[in-house]
């Protein structure tokens, strides 16, 4: 069982992992707290848990909403009027759909890392291509983040 006064630790884990998994009883039980607590937790944020499990149950039909609005978009122009960097973004965010359909079909068992890794790639892309500022905030920011995260870790924070 958890110690008491740790919610301020475990609440966070146990939402994550309720939002991952739609099973309150199970992520109480991850983290070793009572299913009352973790309870009292979801009702004390009154609907935000369930809407952000919705909003995680309906990001790959959000991602494809979006390809399909954009290669429609793509697809009334004339030939040859769609830029270079456009149809790459195209292709990149296809790729991603694919794949997110691909991790869905095989349950939660995926690589999150490599998922995050390529939203990143992504986003450095677009960036890239349209915010060179941009760009160059994320990568000072991440850097910074990089580094809180490594130094969380080294002290067992993270």
């Amino acid at each position: 069982m958890a110690e008491k006064g740790a919610r301020a630790e475990l609440m966070p884990l146990v939402r994550q992992k309720f939002i991952e998994t739609g099973n309150l009883t199970l992520a109480a039980e991850t983290y070793g707290v009572s299913r009352q607590t973790a309870d009292a937790w979801k009702k004390r944020d009154g609907d935000e848990w369930d809407k952000a499990r919705e909003r995680k149950a309906s990001f790959g039909i959000r991602m494809e909403a979006l390809l399909e609005r954009e290669l429609t978009y793509a697809e009334s122009r004339k030939p040859g009027a769609v830029e270079g960097g456009t149809l790459d973004n195209l292709s990149k965010l296809g790729a991603l759909v694919v794949k997110f359909k691909n991790v869905e079909s095989q349950g939660s068992g995926y690589d999150k890392a490599a998922v995050f890794l390529e939203n990143i790639k992504w986003m450095i892309s677009w960036l890239r291509e349209n915010d060179p500022e941009g760009l160059k905030v994320l990568a000072s920011d991440f850097d910074a983040m990089t580094m809180e995260f490594k130094s969380e870790l080294m002290n067992g924070n993270a």
